[in-house]
């Protein structure tokens, strides 16, 4: 039967010494969420914070009762050698790379961070707005014209007046409707499930002039000038900016994903790069992390390229510290974390 376990304790003569609760930060991708982390709990006795290499990661799990993934899986033959492990949270709200259904099994708790109230999401949503306005401006173009002393080159687009087609309604788009407002722009949306099933997301809906879910993007896409990726990776939506969808798309149409680098069939992108199908492409995630830097894709000039930063502000990155700090405090006291993403069933502790 599982049972929720705690931090484990050492015996010294008759005396039960508790041990250090060791927070391990799983991968050394995104360094700041260790850094912030650790200040925040710099001054809590009898708790660790550490990191490790994602090549290290078999070394290290089995001592930690508690693992941070960092753009790294957590998968069953990891977490059954974590016999210490009692929880898992994601620094963030994507836990596509964590075994569930093992965690379950293995009594560990996982946990993620929602986007809504940290900053994360309305941060992703201005660095979308960054993106869009880079592959407008031509990014790439203008350094190039900065590196050979040209000037009044070249010509860019204004946002304004465009046609934005928002794929996904999650907190990353509910930031980001009302950001893009300002620009006039002819907003549009489509999401998985009907809209109109929560009258708190009602003024967001009316600011799009045309709404679908996912089995109206042919037609959708065909009108947009812009199509932002928002949503979520999952079996249904893993690559489905395919031959057939940007087929389908308006001729130069700029694709951009702050989202999961999954969303998109790079072979299909790769081969439309060089064609008028695709105007330009502007991604914060890609087809794999860390990236080749010397890819095709990487390097090709309608392709404005960041490294998975949308969501790494200092707003975001403190506040997203603080919760896990938070939770870590919370697991120290005994006690389930506040967001719980599996179902973990809690025993008394055996008596002494």
């Amino acid at each position: 039967m599982a049972c929720l376990r705690t931090c484990t304790t050492a015996v010294r003569g008759s005396i039960a010494m508790p041990s250090t609760c060791k927070v391990l930060f799983c991968g050394e991708e995104l360094p700041f969420s260790y850094k912030y982390t650790s200040e925040a709990l710099q001054n809590d006795h009898g708790i660790k914070v550490v990191r490790c290499a994602q090549s290290e990661i078999k070394t290290h799990l089995p001592e930690a009762d508690v693992a941070v993934p960092l753009m790294c899986k957590l998968d069953a033959q990891l977490l059954r050698t974590a016999k210490r492990l009692k929880m898992i949270i994601q620094y963030g709200v994507g836990v596509e790379g964590i075994d569930i259904p093992e965690a379950t099994e293995q009594a560990i708790w996982v946990s993620n961070i929602p986007s809504s109230a940290t900053g994360n999401a309305l941060s992703c949503a201005e660095h979308a707005i960054y993106l869009m306005m880079a592959t407008l401006r031509q990014q790439n173009a203008m350094r190039e014209s900065i590196q050979q002393g040209r000037v009044g080159v070249p010509v860019g687009e204004t946002l304004f007046g465009k046609s934005v087609l928002i794929v996904g309604f999650g907190n990353i788009a509910k930031e980001l409707i009302p950001r893009l407002k300002p620009f006039h722009v002819n907003l549009m949306g489509v999401r998985r499930s009907p809209w109109g099933a929560n009258p708190s997301d009602s003024h967001l809906e009316a600011e799009l002039q045309q709404r679908g879910v996912f089995q109206d993007l042919p037609s959708l896409v065909g009108q947009a000038d812009l199509i932002v990726l928002t949503c979520s990776l999952t079996d249904a939506t893993r690559g489905m900016v395919d031959r057939p969808f940007l087929k389908a798309c308006k001729p130069g149409v700029r694709i951009i994903n702050v989202a999961r680098g999954g969303l998109l069939d790079y072979d299909a992108v790769n081969d439309m790069l060089d064609t008028d199908a695709i105007g330009a492409l502007g991604v914060d995630v890609q087809w794999q992390e860390p990236w080749d830097p010397q890819h095709y894709i990487t390097n090709h000039p309608k392709v404005i390229m960041t490294p998975h930063v949308a969501g790494v502000t200092e707003l975001s990155y403190r506040t997203m510290a603080q919760v896990v700090a938070n939770e870590v405090r919370r697991h120290v006291q005994g006690l389930p974390p506040t967001i719980q993403l599996n179902s973990i069933r809690q025993s008394m502790p055996d008596a002494l």
